[in-house]
């Protein structure tokens, strides 16, 4: 059975208001800078209460810049410094430059179509938004280098954690058995549930059964994308003591988190974050806190 190392994926960490998670995993390895949101701490009303991140909803823009900032500013990030891609549902990485600083941080804004965003560039803090879907964090300490990935059931089923894993040999010659893989908060199997033809779709690829995917009530399939995402990244040559799992349920649990599934589509995100720490006019020092 394999180790979902849940006691070093992300805790829960409060500053005033704000409700905030990191992994200890990563929260050790020195000049690296993460955070995942919660819904708790914002300004925003009605479904999208309370921290929404996302401007691609229903909110008002200026409450989704003001919950970044509240969101942004205990990790020593600016609003106007977020990097962050068109997600898609699919599989593509994309490199950031130092050029790329701030795409992303306003509407019309972004680097273009992608669900994984890698640098070896200190200070550029790469972004991504989900209510539901997984993001993976991914940390090469070696060379150093970063990513962030969002895996949805079609990036899962298009092995997304593998192709970021590879984009990060392939660019920075980054090491896989060196490489910290974190999970972030998402819905579980038991509340994710699926069609006949997406669960085919899945057993084509060879998730033909427990823990990845099972029948509930007949032609109602259960998918677990956290399962598939992990054996995936030990496929790609993670070590099992340097990937964690995450025990939170975004579906589970509505004072925490956004829910697509459980909301009906009426819903904020949630923001995870990475960086390399110095190298901007705002990047802090400090990767724990």
């Amino acid at each position: 059975m394999v180790d979902t190392g849940s006691e070093k994926g992300f805790q829960l960490r409060r500053q005033g208001d704000l409700l905030y998670m990191q992994a200890p995993l990563l929260a050790g390895c020195d000049g690296v800078i993460h955070a995942f949101s919660t819904r708790r701490g914002g300004c925003s009303k009605g479904d999208m209460a309370a921290l929404n991140t996302a401007f691609h909803t229903d909110d008002d823009t200026g409450n989704v810049f003001e919950n970044r900032r509240r969101f942004l500013e205990p990790l020593g990030f600016h609003p106007n410094e977020v990097i962050a891609a068109i997600q898609v549902h699919g599989s593509r990485v994309r490199r950031v430059e130092a050029v790329d600083r701030g795409r992303g941080a306003a509407p019309g804004n972004f680097l273009g179509e992608g669900d994984a965003l890698i640098t070896d560039l200190p200070g550029l803090p790469l972004t991504g938004y989900a209510a539901d879907c997984l993001l993976l964090f991914i940390v090469d300490p070696g060379v150093p280098a970063v990513a962030l990935a969002h895996a949805g059931r079609q990036g899962t089923l298009e092995n997304m954690a593998g192709a970021v894993v590879a984009a990060l040999n392939s660019h920075f010659n980054a090491d896989p058995a060196r490489m910290l893989v974190v999970l972030s908060p998402g819905i579980c199997g038991r509340c994710y549930t699926v069609e006949r033809d997406l669960a085919g779709d899945f057993r084509e690829d060879g998730w033909c059964k427990k823990p990845y995917l099972w029948e509930g009530t007949p032609g109602e399939f259960h998918l677990d994308l956290a399962a598939i995402n992990r054996r995936q990244l030990l496929r790609a040559g993670i070590r099992p003591g340097n990937l964690a799992g995450c025990r939170w349920c975004s579906s589970c649990s509505p004072a925490l988190f956004y829910s697509y599934r459980r909301d009906r589509g009426k819903t904020g995100r949630m923001m995870g974050l990475i960086a390399l720490q110095g190298g901007g006019d705002g990047a802090a020092g400090g990767g724990g806190a």
